[in-house]
């Protein structure tokens, strides 16, 4: 398993980033991992930031996870997160090609203002990333709470069925080595291709075992290809690390035109019985040093892929 290189502000802390892959096809499941590390033993009580860039530079994941226990010692409490109408009243769920909110309740639990960054990520009923929201909040009062609506559109080509989003707070985006200053909140809502929706549900971040934290999602046939940019953050005992990670994601778009139809396949068919180096050839879809029918197979199952502007 490939493993990241972890750059870190202090030496004791340390964030050690793994992926299951180096390279996926749309629609793959990816899998981001590892271990958060303080004076080389494990940290059981740290939060993880993640933000994963896609490759137009827009942060299509952001979210943050435990290495174990939460620690209870949050600048930030985001006591709920729930699906609503624009003036914040609660719905069930969202038409596709509509415009849908969210609203987030969050606790400031310092003495001081506090200026932040609340964000949204939104999975669908596939564990494909939707898309984020997030807005700047500056100068929040000590010990108040505030509520705050976001629109998230919910795309044309994102299945229906039950989606999850989850709620956010940051000193920055991670890619500009801000941390978390809360614990994650989900909820789920529905997504319909009418007006019927399901009853959401709220639910906390899953906790893995251990000092491990993971995640896992598809980047869905309705996001961008090329080379994605992961950036995980942690804040502790006043120390900051920061590990980065780069993985592609693959679709047989071999003119580069932004879909997949029969001018990729004439490009394969031009190129059979070719061999070289795995990669080195650009009809060698599968990357296994030759070109031949099984290239032909794999970029016939996205015929009619289009891809987003």
């Amino acid at each position: 398993m490939p493993l990241t290189t972890t750059i870190n502000a202090q030496q004791l802390l340390e964030i050690t980033l793994y992926t299951n892959k180096p390279s996926y096809w749309l629609g793959d499941s990816v899998q981001v991992f590892g271990y958060l590390y303080y004076d080389n033993t494990r940290i059981l009580d740290g939060i993880i930031s993640v933000e994963m860039d896609d490759s137009t530079g827009w942060p299509l994941l952001l979210r943050t996870l435990n290495t174990g226990t939460p620690p209870t010692t949050e600048t930030l409490q985001i006591i709920s997160v729930y699906p609503s109408d624009q003036a914040g009243n609660p719905k069930s769920g969202f038409k596709k090609g509509t415009v849908g909110y969210f609203t987030t309740i969050v606790k400031n639990k310092n003495n001081t203002r506090v200026t932040f960054e609340l964000t949204l990520t939104v999975f669908d009923s596939q564990q494909g990333i939707m898309d984020t929201s997030r807005l700047t909040i500056s100068d929040m009062l000590p010990q108040a709470n505030g509520t705050f609506t976001l629109p998230m559109y919910i795309l044309d080509g994102a299945p229906t069925g039950t989606a999850i989003v989850y709620a956010n707070t940051f000193t920055n985006l991670p890619r500009l080595n801000g941390t978390a200053l809360s614990i994650e909140k989900s909820t789920t809502f529905a997504i319909t291709a009418n007006t019927a929706a399901t009853q959401s549900q709220t639910s906390q971040a899953t906790i893995q075992a251990g000092a491990q934290f993971f995640t896992n999602f598809t980047v869905p046939l309705y996001q961008h290809y090329g080379y994605y940019n992961i950036t995980t953050t942690c804040k502790y005992l006043n120390e900051t690390a920061i590990a980065k990670k780069r993985i592609e994601i693959r679709v047989p778009d071999l003119n580069g035109d932004n879909k997949v139809n029969v001018l990729d396949l004439i490009i394969i068919a031009g190129s059979l019985g070719w061999t070289g180096p795995p990669g080195s050839i650009p009809a060698d879809v599968n990357r296994d040093g030759s070109v031949n029918v099984l290239d032909l197979i794999l970029t016939a199952k996205y015929l009619g892929w289009v891809g987003p502007p």
